[in-house]
């Protein structure tokens, strides 16, 4: 359909080129108007895939807020690949967003909200509306975020390529079949908020115990290989066969919950060179 489009828009004299820079966009899932950012790169020609990154913002943040801390957007028009940045719902009293990221989360939204379901549509229209790689998806998500991070890969493994969560868990008994999902997890071994050691009455692994789950899915070797450790951190890496599912854990000795903005860890850069050397590999063979 998308080749018929293109094929009649060059015949009639017409193409199709979205300005670089941000927009705001809407779709309607689950009886609810979800809001979303999505930021092109000056590089964008349609016709031309490119990644796309979903960049899932913290608990009472926004979309619009988290794009301007996170980063990603730079880095988005130096390299040449697509931001989306949708808006999670607002939860309790203090009308604040929150996202169904999976263990007490779903007790919570008591099935009012289905935050899968949302971004499965939302990665939907966004391919509709613009040429994105299918290999080349991935998601970086900052506390409530990175517990989404975590439930996207686990849930939608034939949608994502890689997933970079920070200070996010994964929940119980969250797997679902699927192809290789490679991943680099971020955080703080200060945290108070969101424990190291996990949040068992919650609903969520340790951090160690998660990152081990997501080996052995992956079908990575047992034992991690250092890649380094020094005074501010400890990044170890656990080799997938093919370096499809490969999965690192970046562990900041001296972090606490809030996202390190400021220091010589940064975490978007890092990320996103781990996307660029961890696409999707037959991904019509894998769904």
């Amino acid at each position: 359909m998308r080749t018929l489009l293109a094929i009649l828009m060059l015949t009639l004299g017409v193409t199709h080129t979205s300005s670089a820079g941000t927009e705001t966009k809407t779709l309607v899932h689950g009886r609810r108007t979800r809001s979303y950012r999505v930021h092109l790169p000056p590089s964008y020609r349609e016709g031309h895939p490119m990644a796309l990154v979903l960049a899932l913002h913290g608990h009472g943040s926004t979309a619009a807020t988290y794009e301007k801390i996170v980063g990603f957007s730079p880095i988005a028009d130096r390299e040449g690949f697509i931001v989306v940045y949708p808006n999670a719902v607002v939860y309790g009293p203090k009308r604040k967003q929150l996202w169904n990221g999976g263990g007490i989360y779903e007790i919570w939204w008591a099935g009012r909200v289905d935050d899968v379901g949302f971004v499965a549509k939302l990665l939907d229209t966004v391919s509709a509306d613009y040429t994105i790689d299918p290999n080349r998806i991935f998601v970086f998500g900052t506390s409530s975020g990175g517990f989404m991070a975590h439930h996207l890969g686990a849930r939608l493994p034939g949608r994502f390529a890689a997933i970079a969560p920070w200070a996010g868990l994964l929940a119980y008994n969250d797997f679902e079949a699927g192809p290789p999902v490679s991943v680099i997890h971020f955080h703080g071994a200060q945290d108070k908020k969101v424990l190291y050691n996990g949040l068992p009455n919650w609903g969520f692994y340790g951090v160690e115990y998660g990152i081990r789950l997501w080996a052995s899915r992956n079908r990575c070797k047992s034992a991690p290989v250092v890649i380094s450790d020094d005074p501010d951190a400890l990044v170890r890496r656990w080799a997938a066969p093919n370096g499809t599912g490969d999965v690192v854990l970046y562990k900041l000795k001296n972090q606490g919950h809030d996202f390190p903005a400021h220091s010589d860890h940064n975490l978007p850069e890092i990320a996103w060179e781990f996307f660029k050397s961890h696409p999707r590999i037959n991904v019509e063979k894998q769904n």
